[in-house]
């Protein structure tokens, strides 16, 4: 389990890499691209970034490659904003969690239905 100082370091980063990301100008970052949640690891050298994107899978990929090749950017922006000495290396992934709440409410209602 990660420490409060982990967690919040983690909430903060969220907090600015959503701020930092709606600023960039890259047109595949043009979608609904929302950060999930940010995992630090311990001696704060990695964070893995999840982020969902409403548009589907194929503009999902297109946004994390998009932030893959901003990094520099964003590394340096949340350092100016965190004031921080050095910020973590990220790396971005799909969430998974959407899709699969999804699939959990479509169960739900064809059990539901069923039922009736």
């Amino acid at each position: 389990m990660a420490s409060a100082k982990i967690e919040r370091l983690n909430e903060d980063i969220k907090r600015e890499l959503i701020s930092i990301i709606s600023r960039m100008k890259d047109p595949r970052l043009d979608c609904f691209l929302t950060v999930m949640r940010v995992e630090t690891s311990p001696d704060l050298t990695n964070a893995k970034v999840h982020i969902s994107v409403l548009e589907g899978d194929e503009a999902c990929d297109n946004a994390i490659k998009a932030l893959k090749n901003g990094q520099g950017f964003i590394r340096g922006e949340l350092s100016k904003k965190l004031h921080i000495k050095r910020s973590p290396e990220f790396v971005f992934v799909k969430d998974e969690g959407a899709a699969y709440a999804q699939k959990i409410n479509e169960i739900l209602k064809d059990i539901n239905n069923n039922d009736k």
